[in-house]
């Protein structure tokens, strides 16, 4: 369940009415809550998750967010008492989500591009090498889980789907740096190879990051799909089996490896095998975007940024607002 809190000036007044007559008339909500101090209003609503998406376009509608107030949502970990979700009239189906701006700020995260990241990059990469060249899957399974490469993968996915051309580069810029910094460390990580066991054979598991098959694209295609439903559900808890799934580490270092070991072959399998993974996962995240209905909400810069009670005045009037519930549109 979550809690949508909307803060507004008391002037006018109609605005706090259409805020309430929306929620009470489009929306059905039953138990609304309005705060009132001296300058500024707050009203409180809690609905279950996959109804934020709907509660925010009816916001949006009559410009909550856009031309006045701020809205806040506060995931509800636990009541007390225990609150018993309401009865909805509208089923949930696939197109259910979280709302776009909590999907929105997920993908953000992902898209720091900050020193940490290249960071973390750098030690998948250096852990992957290692793992390749030691034929040792589970090392390479723990490069796989430390590389926060499909941030900038989702990033353009949704770039696209919000025609966000600063995403779009921005994610683009990200997968390049961390495509060309695995690759040199993979060239690094041979040389050393070289020097300590005089000629090093390909391993198993460097050969096995060859050209993709049919069934190579049907598993990267799966966890691209499988990614976009976690992305858009806040699924958190799928997202390290999909990260092990995809497998972008490993092909990126192998390409720098196999270069290196003279098997110029290898490594443009290797380039092929992860260029292909990270163009099904943008396709099929896109694809589930569009499946998903998300709908960007307009933006703008309202005049006010927000309340502003002064010390001495924040005495507020509370209102418990509970009308009969009407059927949702």
């Amino acid at each position: 369940m979550s809690q949508i809190q909307i803060s507004l000036p008391n002037e006018p007044k109609n605005r706090i009415e259409s805020i309430i007559t929306a929620l009470d008339e489009k929306l059905n909500i039953k138990n609304k809550i309005l705060l009132t101090g001296k300058n500024n209003s707050l009203v409180i609503v809690r609905c279950q998750n996959n109804r934020v998406p709907r509660v925010l376009e009816v916001l949006n509608e009559i410009g909550v967010g856009i031309e006045f107030g701020i809205i806040d949502i506060l995931k509800l970990q636990v009541t007390i008492p225990e609150l018993k979700e309401e009865k909805q009239d509208i089923s949930e189906d696939i197109s259910s989500r979280v709302s776009v701006e909590e999907i929105e700020s997920t993908i953000n995260e992902g898209m720091e591009l900050q020193i940490h990241y290249y960071i973390f990059i750098m030690i998948a990469a250096f852990i992957a090498g290692a793992g390749l060249i030691l034929n040792s899957t589970a090392v390479i399974i723990g490069a796989m889980i430390i590389s926060p490469l499909m941030g900038p993968i989702l990033g353009v996915s949704y770039g696209f789907i919000s025609k966000n051309s600063h995403l779009i580069k921005k994610g683009l810029q990200g997968q390049i740096f961390s495509i060309i910094i695995p690759i040199g460390i993979g060239v690094f990580l041979a040389s050393i190879a070289f020097l300590i066991f005089g000629t090093p054979s390909i391993t198993h598991e460097m050969m096995s990051r060859n050209f993709p098959t049919i069934f190579d694209i049907i598993v990267s295609i799966g966890a691209g799909l499988a990614l976009g439903f976690a992305i858009t559900g806040k699924i958190q808890s799928s997202l390290v089996g999909i990260a092990i799934a995809v497998s972008l580490m490993p092909p990126a270092v192998n390409v720098g490896l196999a270069l290196i070991y003279g098997n110029v072959l290898l490594s443009i399998g290797s380039f092929t095998l992860l260029m292909s993974n990270i163009l099904a996962i943008n396709f099929t995240t896109l694809l589930i975007f569009k499946i998903k209905k998300l709908k960007i909400l307009t933006k703008k810069y309202p005049f006010w940024k927000g309340p502003e009670e002064e010390a001495g005045n924040l005495g507020l009037g509370v209102k418990l607002i509970r009308k009969r519930p009407k059927k949702a549109n």
